[in-house]
C-alpha cells in the first residue's frame, strides 16, 4: 500500500475514459500494468491524494496497490458494493463454529471440541497434482464421530489442473456431505492463475454437480481484477482477512466464511479451541460462519 494520504471507501466507479492503472503509487511517474476503456465498472477501496493532473490530485486506489486517476472516472457510488463489517457488530466467540485444520496442527479430542461448541472442520487434504496431507483419513473419521460437519480443501498450483482435480478428488473422497473448498493463497515459484481457479472449479462441478468454496485474501483480489465478474459471484467466498473490518473482492456481495485470525493477529476472539491446540506456537485458524447453527448445516456441502 502506498504512503500516499487516503481515506477508506467501498463503492465503485465507472470509466469515462481511456484510463491507466498505475502500479504502487497514485503517481504520474508510476508504471502502467493495465490501460481500462471507457465503461468499465471497478470496485474501489480508498480515495487518495496523489499527483496532480488537469488540477486534479483526486485518485481511487482499486486493489492493495494499484491506483486509477478520478477525473477519468464517475464520482464513487458507495452503495453498489456491501460495506465492510464493523468489528463491533460481530459476536467472535471464544469457541467458533468452524476451524481450519493441516498436519501441522495439533488434534487432542475432537469430541471436546464438539462439546465446546465447534461445529465444523475444514481439513487440507491435498497440494498441487501429488500433495497429500497424511492426517486427513483418520481425522476425517475422527471428526465425523464426533459428530462434526467436515469439509476438504485442495492448496492450487500450477500444476495441470486435471491432475490436482484428480489428486483432489481420490485422496479427498468427497462425499455428499463433505464441504470442498479451493484454497487460492501466494505459493511462490508455483502459483495457480485466476484461470486455474475457473478450470478447476469447472471440473469439480463436473464430477460432483456442486462448485468449491474459494478461499483467499489479498492475492484473490488481486489475481481476479477488479471487474465483476458473474461466475465468481456464483461461488461461495472464504476471505482470509485478519483484521477488524473485512473487505470483500468486488465479484463478491458478502462472504459466506471468514477466517479472521491465524492465532497471533486479528481482532479479538478465538485462539485456540478444546481440544485442538492448534500448530506447534499454539496458533489456530479460526472463522466466522455469519448466521446460525443451523444455517452453517443448511448450506455446508451445498
Amino acid at each position: 500500500m502506498s504512503n500516499y494520504p487516503e481515506i477508506p471507501l467501498t463503492g465503485s466507479v465507472t470509466t469515462t475514459v481511456l484510463v491507466n492503472v498505475r502500479q504502487g503509487a497514485p503517481s504520474l511517474q508510476a508504471p502502467v500494468v493495465q490501460k481500462l476503456a471507457a465503461g468499465q465498472t471497478l470496485a474501489v477501496l480508498a480515495a487518495v491524494i496523489g499527483d496532480a493532473f488537469e488540477g486534479n490530485a483526486h485518485w481511487y486506489r482499486i486493489s492493495i496497490s494499484t491506483f486509477i486517476w478520478a477525473g477519468a472516472c464517475t464520482p464513487a457510488s458507495a452503495h453498489s458494493i456491501t460495506a465492510p463489517l464493523q468489528e463491533n457488530s460481530i459476536d467472535l466467540s471464544p469457541v467458533p463454529l468452524v476451524v481450519d485444520l493441516y498436519h501441522g496442527d495439533s488434534v487432542t479430542s475432537f469430541q471436546q471440541a464438539k462439546n465446546a461448541g465447534l461445529a465444523a472442520v475444514i481439513h487440507k487434504a491435498t497440494t498441487g497434482r501429488k500433495g497429500r496431507d497424511d492426517q486427513y483419513d483418520n481425522r476425517r473419521s475422527d471428526a465425523l464421530a464426533a459428530g462434526l460437519l467436515w469439509g476438504a480443501y485442495h492448496w492450487g498450483t500450477a500444476a495441470n489442473i486435471a491432475e490436482q482435480v484428480d489428486n483432489f478428488l481420490t485422496y479427498a473422497n468427497p462425499d455428499q456431505n463433505t464441504l470442498v473448498a479451493l484454497d487460492f493463497e501466494t505459493t511462490p515459484g508455483n502459483q495457480m492463475t485466476a484461470q486455474g481457479v475457473r478450470d478447476f472449479s469447472d471440473a469439480i462441478f463436473a464430477k460432483l454437480n456442486r462448485r468449491p468454496v474459494i478461499y483467499g485474501s489479498n492475492l484473490l483480489r488481486e489475481a481476479l481484477g477488479s471487474t465483476r465478474d458473474a461466475f465468481y459471484h456464483g461461488h461461495r467466498l472464504w476471505l482470509a482477512q485478519y483484521g477488524a473490518h473485512p473487505t470483500l473482492p468486488v465479484h463478491w456481495d458478502n462472504y459466506w466464511l471468514w477466517q479472521y485470525t491465524d492465532g497471533p493477529t486479528g481482532p479479538a476472539g478465538c485462539r485456540t479451541v478444546p481440544g485442538i491446540p492448534g500448530n506447534s506456537r499454539g496458533h489456530l485458524d479460526c472463522n466466522y460462519f455469519p448466521g446460525t447453527l443451523a444455517d452453517l448445516k443448511s448450506h455446508w456441502a451445498s
